[in-house]
């Protein structure tokens, strides 16, 4: 047992006054890790991947190409969109900031934005002069939600997002930033039906 010491390896993370950050002897496999071949070399990276997930901003829209390839009925194709999704994971684990602590005194910032295959969103608070990153979320769409407009996109980004830092905001005012203006014309429905209705109950 040792005290005093300024920073501590736990379960794959450097833990610090700082914050919470990667170990980089264990996300060194992922730097290391050869082109896959098959499947399931490829689950093994992702799943090693998906470890450290709440590291990297738009984690979910960054493996869509390689989470694709492990689907059931998918020809194992390594295509160039799938060596740049590659290689983006590699350098995001590497190269991924320090997760600030929350902070109670401080109010929560919440930025929210939705792509053509994801969603996503990240948390932070402003210490000082600076935002710091407290944690993200990613989530890919599935073949429904993905043919929704861009407006229900954004929609969806805050609802999911709202959802996975309850824990955080719940009880709590809060900054949600978002790059859509059409959202307004959502929420201020008089009369919303249907599945808008639905998630504007929820919000």
């Amino acid at each position: 047992c040792r005290f005093f010491r300024k920073e501590v390896s736990y379960l794959g993370h450097i833990i610090s006054a700082d914050g919470v950050k990667t170990d980089p002897e264990k996300t060194k496999a992922v730097v290391d890790w050869p082109r896959t071949e098959t499947v399931h070399d490829l689950r093994s990276f992702l799943g090693l991947c998906i470890y450290y997930l709440r590291f990297v901003r738009n984690f979910s829209a960054i493996a869509r190409p390689l989470h694709k390839l492990t689907e059931a009925r998918s020809n194992f194709n390594w295509t160039e969109e799938c060596e740049k999704s590659f290689h983006s994971l590699n350098q995001a684990l590497t190269t991924s900031p320090v997760l600030t602590y929350p902070r109670t005194d401080k109010e929560f910032i919440l930025d929210t934005d939705a792509s053509t295959e994801g969603i996503g969103a990240v948390l932070s608070q402003k210490i000082g002069t600076e935002e710091c990153v407290i944690d993200y979320f990613s989530k890919s769409l599935g073949k429904p939600e993905r043919n929704y407009c861009v407006t229900r996109k954004e929609l969806l980004a805050i609802l999911k997002s709202i959802e996975n830092f309850h824990h955080y905001l719940y009880g709590r005012k809060f900054l949600l930033r978002s790059d859509h203006a059409s959202l307004r014309w959502f929420l201020n429905f008089r009369e919303p039906e249907g599945q808008i209705a639905r998630w504007i109950q929820r919000l």
